[in-house]
């Protein structure tokens, strides 16, 4: 069933049909025979357009002044390097609308299926092998260094690791009053920020690798093996921690199929007092930063979940846990 919110949202902006068309037959030199707009996260229009040999492609485009598909290309290409498998980008450049200049990207279809679409089909153990997969993955994409903490600006300039650590605990605390009206008490949020430098600096990379930043079941595809066939949807690609892509990673997939992806990953232990407390405080960076992003979008039905997680972290210090 569409999510409502994310279908007004999307109403809001759409480039004409022409467009889309364009940019996929210039992009593969075939006749296009359908699009059909996938209606699904909250930045790029997503399109899935069929083609008069059969094949299949995505157009992706940002909103207008939003960039970002240089360096997303940029952090696929470094993924494919080390293994990992990502979807060809047969375009990428910048279209005219009505809005402005929007930058535009074509991929190819990913082969396989979304484990997402797989998931309710599979065995105990079928599921664990998938998501050992996923962490394996993860493991690669982990191996690959970043020239610096996040991403880079227009001129490729990386931001400096002590102002990007003031920065975002100034950005995380100045998101008070989203937190309270997401339905945290002046108590608990008084605590989280008072976490912020010790989150921080417990997660921080001595040397920033290459992150996915969500990857969650809609965006791992296998093979007829469970062997991951694809990681797709890049954009929230960075420059930052193992653990603290696993954070992001464990948010997006349930419990038990996390502690898969984390023995596949190989790097730490389910039950490693000192992961486990890095993984608390880095999930806790970013479940703040998605409670205050549903609240400001007007996405009050997507914060709950974040706010259980944020009050299972707090009750876990408040108990010595951590």
């Amino acid at each position: 069933m569409p999510n409502p919110f994310l279908s007004e949202l999307h109403g809001r902006f759409e480039v004409p049909r022409h467009v889309v068309v364009g940019l996929a037959e210039r992009a593969t030199g075939r006749c296009v025979v359908e699009v059909e707009r996938v209606v699904r996260g909250y930045d790029n229009e997503v399109y899935r357009v069929g083609l008069d040999d059969g094949g299949v492609v995505y157009p992706r485009i940002r909103p207008a002044g939003d960039h970002g598909h240089t360096d997303e290309v940029w952090a696929m290409e470094q993924a494919r390097a080390a293994g990992v498998p990502v979807p060809d980008v047969l375009a990428s450049e910048v279209v005219d609308t009505e809005e402005g200049e929007r930058e535009a990207m074509v991929v190819s279809c990913a082969p396989g299926r979304a484990l997402a679409a797989l998931l309710p089909s599979l065995t105990g153990n079928e599921r664990r092998s998938a998501m050992a997969a996923v962490g394996r993955v993860l493991a690669l994409l982990h191996s690959v260094p970043t020239p610096g903490p996040w991403r880079p600006d227009g001129e490729g300039r990386w931001p400096d690791p002590t102002s990007l650590r003031n920065g975002f605990i100034d950005e995380r605390a100045g998101e008070r009053t989203e937190l309270v009206r997401a339905g945290l008490t002046d108590e608990e949020v008084d605590q989280i920020i008072g976490l912020l430098p010790t989150a921080w600096d417990a997660t921080a990379p001595e040397r920033p690798v290459l992150c996915h930043g969500d990857l969650g079941p809609d965006h791992a595809f296998v093979d007829a093996d469970l062997n991951v066939s694809a990681v797709i949807d890049w954009g929230g690609w960075h420059g930052g921690s193992a653990v603290g892509d696993l954070a992001r990673t464990s948010m997006l997939n349930e419990d038990e199929d996390f502690a898969a992806i984390v023995d596949g990953h190989g790097r730490w232990a389910n039950d490693d007092p000192e992961f486990r407390r890095a993984l608390a405080l880095s999930t806790m960076m970013y479940a703040i930063g998605h409670t205050a992003h549903h609240v400001r979008i007007g996405d009050l039905a997507g914060a709950p979940r974040s706010v259980a997680r944020l009050r299972r972290i707090l009750a876990d210090f408040d108990h010595g846990r951590r």
